[in-house]
């Protein structure tokens, strides 16, 4: 008993030399690396000095390993007066370690209505998204999946595009574990006596991030869409795009679609 009391009283003597201006290597959960000192911790951010550069990075502290967990805390109880991190605003990442196996399947369910004398035709559209790890040991945590839909107009020769959904879904998943959702349903309406007046399908496009931000996983249709993840994660929902996918200021969205359904 004394010598456990001894110890404990030995390590917090010794703590604040031990953490002071220290360099380590800190670990993420998805394996990758990085050495750097612990300079303020607010909430759930950490703020690391890169040793390579002197560069400041703020991440998560759910992204760190559980060792790394533990020092930070030593180093706030080392640092009671340094509880809050440098007033800077950093997007940085932590160096991705080896992406992990994901899978996806994306079918869009329909449901046609009119039409069929010419009349309006409508069309209730939504999305079943099917996740699946196929990690063996590695469990994906503090993840999202962010699905975009979009639709264009019936008349080919307009090239602007209608992103009618930005969804993101927290995405935490088991070693091959599987992750189901459906869309919320929206309604396209077109002329049915001509081809050239109202809105149609254009495809979804789906972004799985890690809890860094580090992209992991990206399946979309057309092809094309998949080349357009870092406008894409920029935008807001509903909005009007044009051909270089960026916002058409003071576009109105059409009224041929409708989002709550």
């Amino acid at each position: 008993m004394l010598r456990s009391t001894l110890l404990a009283v030995t390590f917090f003597l010794l703590l604040p030399q031990w953490v002071v201006g220290e360099t380590r290597f800190f670990v993420s959960t998805a394996g990758s690396l990085l050495e750097g000192e612990i300079v303020g911790v607010m909430g759930d951010k950490v703020t690391l000095r890169k040793k390579d550069d002197g560069g400041l990075l703020t991440v998560s502290r759910a992204t760190l390993c559980q060792e790394d967990q533990v020092y930070i805390d030593a180093w706030k109880v080392a640092h009671p007066d340094a509880d809050t991190a440098p007033g800077v605003e950093v997007s940085m990442q932590m160096p991705t370690g080896p992406k992990f196996s994901l899978t996806s399947s994306i079918r869009s369910a329909k449901s046609t209505r009119g039409g069929a004398d010419g009349g309006a035709r409508t069309i209730d559209l939504s999305y079943n998204i099917q996740i699946i790890s196929r990690e063996v040991t590695r469990d994906f945590k503090g993840g999202k999946a962010i699905i975009f839909t979009l639709a264009r107009p019936a008349d080919s020769s307009n090239d602007r595009l209608y992103l009618m959904q930005k969804i993101e879904y927290e995405l935490e998943l088991r070693a091959q574990g599987k992750f189901e959702q459906k869309t919320p349903e929206v309604r396209l309406m077109s002329d049915g006596s001509s081809s050239r007046n109202g809105t149609r399908e254009h495809g979804y496009l789906l972004v799985i991030i890690d809890a860094t931000g580090a992209v992991q996983h990206v399946n979309g249709t057309p092809e094309g869409l998949q080349k357009r993840v870092d406008e894409a994660l920029k935008l807001s929902a509903p909005t009007v795009l044009d051909r270089d996918f960026q916002t058409v200021s003071g576009a109105d969205f059409p009224s041929s679609i409708e989002l709550s359904r």
